[in-house]
């Protein structure tokens, strides 16, 4: 009787599991032997100076191929002290001959699973997730992480329940930074640091946001106006009301750079229960980061972008600054930056990158 078919009877050989060393999270102090390769399993296990941990991409899914580089730590000067990041930033390890400052300054961050965001774990993750222990301690133990900033993150951070951690929201650690959502929206989660402290999960009413432009006529189409859409079809689909008909129509939303801006209302019918002359806080869309619609005709922003529009109304998106106070939105030192931007001898209105965007 043949055996070629009896694998089962074969015993399998134990394997150890791959731990990868990460003593350095300092991208100034980089080595080529930082480098680490985090594509295969699920949840790879890092040791992170003396203690190990797994790191988690996203949902049962694991890094992607290619995901070979180095964690390193981001911050930026005059940040909140529960503000920062880690990041992976991929290699091309082609050139044995590269320094591992030219290989870093070469290479990419790697972008989460919607292919438009760094992925990171935020410092507020660190403090609040007990499997990201590892990477907090050696980031106190290279001196990335004074003892005054720790105590001061510790403190804005302890009244945090377990309900309002960080999780799945954006957190936006300057009220200025650029940031990445779908239109139209569905219900989106937000979280901020500001000087005052961390404020967690709020859904800042950005239900049915969305944008509309002009229509540039491609094979004799008349359709006047149409929203901005994607073909994220593995996004959840966007309800919306079809014209002159009694049903509702999916529409696969497209993802958008925007951030928060404060306006002095001009013209009161772009708004809606809007006095002339007060401020409120709009969102500016910046870039269309999936320009070309379904119908194959690009979608075209006027140049330094547009205001998000409701998508009952299409008047312009706005929050009165009472309720931006009352959701954490806006503080302080969070509206000192805004007036200071948009306010103040009526600053520019210039478009940004995504570089800032989470």
């Amino acid at each position: 009787m043949s055996s070629s078919g009896v694998q089962h009877d074969v015993p399998r050989r134990w394997r150890a599991p791959v731990t990868r060393v990460i003593n350095n999270l300092d991208p100034g102090c980089l080595k080529t032997s930082d480098i680490v390769d985090l594509y295969g399993p699920l949840e790879p296990r890092v040791t992170f100076g003396v203690a190990t941990g797994r790191l988690h991409y996203t949902y049962r899914t694991p890094f992607p191929q290619g995901s070979r580089g180095f964690l390193y730590y981001r911050s930026r000067p005059g940040q909140a002290a529960c503000a920062g990041e880690i990041r992976f930033r991929v290699v091309d390890v082609g050139s044995p001959s590269a320094s591992a400052a030219d290989l870093f300054a070469s290479g990419r961050d790697l972008l989460d699973y919607t292919g438009y965001r760094p992925w990171r774990i935020h410092l507020t993750q660190l403090y609040t997730v007990q499997r990201y222990d590892p990477i907090r301690r050696l980031l106190q133990s290279q001196g990335l992480i004074s003892a005054a900033q720790e105590r001061e993150a510790e403190n804005q951070l302890s009244g945090v329940s377990l309900a309002q951690r960080p999780g799945r929201s954006t957190i936006i650690d300057t009220i200025s930074d650029t940031f990445v959502i779908r239109l139209p929206t569905s219900t989106i989660h937000l979280a901020f640091t500001h000087a005052e402290g961390f404020f967690p999960s709020v859904s800042p009413g950005l239900r049915s946001v969305g944008w509309r432009g002009s229509h540039e006529t491609v094979d004799a189409s008349d359709a006047p106006w149409r929203v901005y859409t994607g073909e994220v079809y593995d996004a959840p689909p966007y309800c919306q009301q079809a014209a002159n008909l009694p049903i509702l129509i999916l529409v696969p939303p497209g993802y958008a750079v925007v951030r928060f801006e404060l306006q002095r209302a001009q013209r009161t019918e772009n708004y809606c229960n809007v006095k002339e002359g007060e401020v409120v806080l709009v969102l500016r869309i910046l870039e269309l980061l999936d320009p070309l619609g379904p119908d194959g005709v690009p979608f075209r922003l006027p140049e330094g972008g547009d205001l998000a529009q409701t998508q009952v109304s299409h008047r312009s998106w706005r929050m009165p600054l009472d309720r931006a106070r009352k959701l954490g939105i806006i503080t302080p030192s969070s509206f000192k930056i805004l007036e200071d931007l948009y306010l103040r001898e009526r600053a520019p209105v210039e478009a940004s990158s995504t570089s800032n965007a989470q």
